[in-house]
């Protein structure tokens, strides 16, 4: 339960440095590409084993680390395109409602138990993610995008059920590896786009800022820190209760968060969903 625990606090506090990036006008490009040399390194460096680098690509845990570490960047800018086309609110709701499907291979792939309780418990997270998320004005979409939201509840709902298989039949010992391979991979495809970044554009536009490097060392620290107790925890729960309970929690504290710190304004709706976010909290972890 603690690495639960700190997985969400973490995660959470993630949520609010992204929200202070935006305050500050650091780059986000820059901060993740480093965020994710920083993670590396981290990785590499506190692997409790010697180790060889030429040993690593024949790890069981390899090809799954390196798709991981792909699908972790693009969903990322998938969150951000779709957020600019279709609106924060439909992205953020389809990125939590991926949920169900590492829930639906738990219970179908891995024999996980699923009772009514547990059942009515995800659904009621559901809902608790749409009325959290739900604005008083809706914002009109433009049809040609809601490819984005769907590829985006595909990649996400993808990603965690790879990250389970890895943690329940490939990484054994070896998280700290399995996560600076993820996070090496991340790094190289957002090198990558600064490269293409800096070709495309006026030198200006693209240059490096230390203020980038530090808010990007700061999230790469978080980011750490929040995946390797995301990896530990899930060892000690059913994908089926370990995921809704960690996404509503983040949902959840990062709504208070912006309604405390950042005066973000809160609906009835709004609060009604936080109520069935720790409803279904509560639900699913009693009927786990």
């Amino acid at each position: 339960m603690v690495y639960l625990i700190l997985a969400i606090l973490i995660s959470t506090s993630i949520v609010i440095t992204f929200r202070l990036f935006s305050r500050f006008k650091i780059d986000n490009l820059q901060a993740i590409t480093t965020n994710y040399l920083v993670a590396a390194l981290l990785g590499f460096i506190i692997h409790p084993a010697v180790f060889s680098w030429a040993d690593i690509p024949g790890k069981p845990w390899f090809l799954f680390s390196c798709i991981i570490g792909i699908t972790f960047i693009l969903t990322f800018f998938l969150f951000a395109l779709s957020a600019q086309k279709v609106g924060v609110a439909v992205t953020s709701v389809t990125s939590k409602m991926s949920v169900v499907i590492p829930v639906t291979v738990g219970i179908i792939a891995y024999a996980e138990p699923a009772n009514a309780l547990k059942i009515f418990g995800v659904i009621l997270s559901l809902l608790a993610f749409y009325l959290t998320f739900r604005k008083k004005n809706s914002q009109k979409i433009d049809k040609r995008f809601l490819v984005l939201p769907v590829m985006l509840f595909l990649g996400n709902g993808t990603n965690d059920t790879l990250t389970k298989h890895s943690q329940l039949f490939l990484i054994g010992n070896d998280y700290m590896l399995f996560l600076g391979m993820v996070f090496t991979v991340g790094f190289i495809i957002g090198l990558g786009m600064i490269i293409i970044k800096a070709i495309r554009k006026k030198e200006e536009s693209s240059r490096i800022l230390m203020k980038n490097l530090v808010g990007g060392a700061w999230l790469g620290l978080l980011n750490f820190g929040s995946s390797y107790y995301f990896i530990v925890g899930m060892s000690h729960f059913q994908s089926s209760v370990f995921f809704p309970i960690f996404n509503v929690s983040i949902v959840t504290l990062s709504a208070m968060a912006g309604y405390l710190f950042f005066k973000e304004k809160l609906t009835a709706i709004n609060w009604t969903g936080i109520v069935l976010a720790i409803a279904a909290i509560l639900l699913i972890a009693f009927a786990g």
